[in-house]
């Protein structure tokens, strides 16, 4: 019985060691790493103001990929269909 737990262990560190740093390199590889953390940092601020949001014509217009033609937001750098670079 003792030495299943331990199997369970050992594959659970194991887990926890090569999974974890694993996973940070992927996010940052991808930016993910740095909305996670904008998004964990800003949430637990509330907003200070209920302006409205600003008209539909005053928002800025989508631009479109260069190399697969789908819509790209603005604020993105690489497209999110192909991940060609957007800049």
């Amino acid at each position: 019985m003792m030495m299943g737990a331990g199997l369970l262990f050992m594959l659970l560190i194991g887990l926890v060691v090569i999974g974890v740093p694993l996973l940070i390199v992927v996010l940052a590889a991808g930016g993910g790493l740095a909305a996670l953390l904008k998004s964990l940092s800003g949430g637990a601020q509330s907003p200070t103001t209920n302006a409205p949001p600003p008209p539909a014509s005053a928002a800025a217009p989508a631009r479109a990929c260069p190399t697969c033609g789908r819509e790209a937001r603005p604020g993105w750098n690489v497209c999110p269909t192909c991940g060609a670079a957007l800049t």
